[in-house]
């Protein structure tokens, strides 16, 4: 009887190791184009497109709708630890969730309020 109770205990034990809750998540399942329009105090939104590249480069793309402001372009690293995205010269870190990057506030919080489903990036197919 203690070796069922063991053997069960150990199975569970292996299976929260994975870091989430939609399988292990690789730097592989992450690569590709992340699209979304974050909110903006002073403009419509934030076109974003966050592109993740095999070699862990990343190119960040921001487009103020609404206002007559250049485009802002970032490129650099990316890391990924455990279930979140961290990019090379960018403050804020990304929750990985199936299908997309939810950005989090700068203490490394999920973003709660009315607005906080408009801070979604979503991988393009």
């Amino acid at each position: 009887m203690l070796g069922i109770v063991l053997g069960c205990v150990n199975t569970r034990q292996n299976a929260s190791t994975d870091g989430s809750k939609f399988g292990k998540i690789t730097e592989n399942k992450l690569l590709g184009v992340y699209k979304g329009d974050l909110p903006c105090a002073d403009c419509e939104a934030i076109a974003t497109v966050l592109t993740l590249e095999p070699d862990n480069q990343y190119k960040l793309e921001y487009v103020y709708v609404g206002k007559d402001i250049d485009a802002f372009s970032k490129q650099g690293k990316w890391s990924l630890e455990e279930d979140e995205l961290g990019l090379e010269g960018i403050d804020y870190r990304y929750k990985v969730e199936q299908g997309q990057l939810r950005q989090l506030d700068l203490s490394g919080s999920e973003i709660k309020g009315n607005l906080a489903e408009r801070y979604v990036l979503k991988l393009l197919q």
